[in-house]
This record gives structure tokens, sequence and C-alpha cells, in this order.
């Protein structure tokens, strides 16, 4: 593989499986009432949020489209970009043509948005996909409007490294995870958790919140074994950050 080619690899890791139309509508199925995704990580990044009614919001990674299509049911102004044409069909089915939606590759400058166009970025289990994580939170201070807010969610690096404890936690590191109940293996970077307080700060953002968050109820009753086992262990991590603003 040439040059050119890994770059590109790079900055559309597991592009080919979220692009599969077989893999994509299942996915877009599962998610929308699974244990993992819609009674876990979903609320916890909703919590952050805070009031959304009348807001701005870009959905960097909106997959497809179910937490844009929550978020517009209540009150938000939506833009939704992901870098699959697949999820941007599914995103546009599923909200019914409600949110601007856009394909974007979030390793690259955002060059469609303007200088503080958003009140609110919020991406969902996205930046671990990301090469460039730096240019995209770089990116996402530069859209916002002073004084907002990003709301991201990743893997925890805890459950990243216990899945993956052959390398080394201290450096960010490719890693590949294998979906048994899709049958495909996922591509995703591993990084230390500094490495994601640094990063947001050298992009003049302040650490306001970080979630670990626990099952809903409704975990309990519908998925207990996932819910024992997400009671537990933390799956994932959301993080809340604020634009700083001068003095």
């Amino acid at each position: 593989m040439d040059r050119e080619n890994k770059d590109t690899v790079k900055d559309k890791l597991s592009y080919a499986v979220y692009n599969d139309r077989t893999f994509a509508e299942s996915y877009s199925n599962k998610i929308e009432y699974n244990s993992h995704n819609a009674l876990y990580e979903r609320p916890a990044v909703r919590s952050l949020l805070g009031d959304i009614a009348g807001k701005k919001i870009l959905d960097a990674g909106c997959g497809p489209g179910v937490l844009s299509s929550e978020l517009i049911d209540n009150g938000a102004i939506l833009t939704s970009a992901d870098y699959s044409n697949e999820m941007i069909r599914l995103t546009k089915e599923r909200t019914d043509n409600k949110t601007r939606v856009l394909e974007l590759n979030l390793n690259k400058p955002m060059e469609l948005f303007e200088d503080e166009e958003f009140d609110i970025i919020v991406s969902s289990l996205t930046i671990h996909y990301l090469n460039n994580l730096t240019l995209f939170f770089s990116e996402c201070n530069r859209v916002l409007k002073k004084d907002g807010i990003m709301v991201f969610s990743t893997h925890h690096p805890f459950m990243d490294f216990s899945f993956h404890s052959d390398g080394n936690y201290f450096e960010t590191e490719l890693v590949k995870d294998e979906w048994p109940s899709y049958n495909i293996s996922m591509e995703f970077y591993r990084r230390p958790l500094s490495e994601l307080f640094n990063i947001a700060r050298q992009a003049e953002f302040t650490v306001e919140e970080i979630l670990e968050p626990l099952p809903s109820e409704k975990c309990k009753e519908k998925f207990p074994d996932a819910f024992d086992v997400l009671s537990k262990k933390p799956w994932f991590i959301i993080f809340k950050l604020r634009k700083l603003t001068e003095e």
C-alpha cells in the first residue's frame, strides 16, 4: 500500500464497515433500543447538554441519526455530519429531512462552517475513529460561539486497555475489536486519558464535567446481564468542554 492510500485509510478508519448497507441498517436498528447505546450512553450525553430548545447544534459523527432525531424532538436546530454515505442516508430517513445532513471527514478542516456558527457540538462515540484529533478539537473550538459547549463520548480508556493489554497504555495505538453480534472487525484508536485532557486544553477548552455513566433502571429491566456489567465496569466516558473566552 502506498503512502497516499495509507493516509486515506487513517482518515477514514472503519469507513468500509460503516458504509456497508447491511451493517449500517442492522446497526441503526440495534442502537435505537439496546443496552449500551439507548439505555447507557445516549442518556448520559443528553444529561450534559442542558436546555437545547432553539440551540444550533452540530452532531459531529451522527451515525444513523438516532441522537440527532432525539435532539430535534427536543427543539434543537440540527446540523448532522458523517463520513459514511449510508449513515447520511439513514439520518435523512430517520429525521425526515428536519436536519441539515452533510458528508464530512472530521479529520479535515470543517470548511463548510463559519466561525462561531454553533451553540453546541455533540460527538457521540466518534473521536476514537479520528486520526487527527488535535485538528478536530481545534476546529470545534473555532465553529463554537463564545461560551459554547462541546459534549463528546468515547471508549473508556480503562476498558480499552483491559481488552488490549498487550500494548502500551501511555501511547496512542491503533487497535482492532471483534464485534461478534455483527460478525465484523472494527479499527479505532486507543488513547490514554491524559491525552484527551491535553488535546482539549491545547484547543482552548476547559473541562467542565466528566461523566462515567451508570446504566438506567430501564436497562436493568430489559437487559439485566448488561446492567450488571455496566454497573461494575465503565464502558464509555463522556466529557463536557466549554470554549474559553478572553477576559
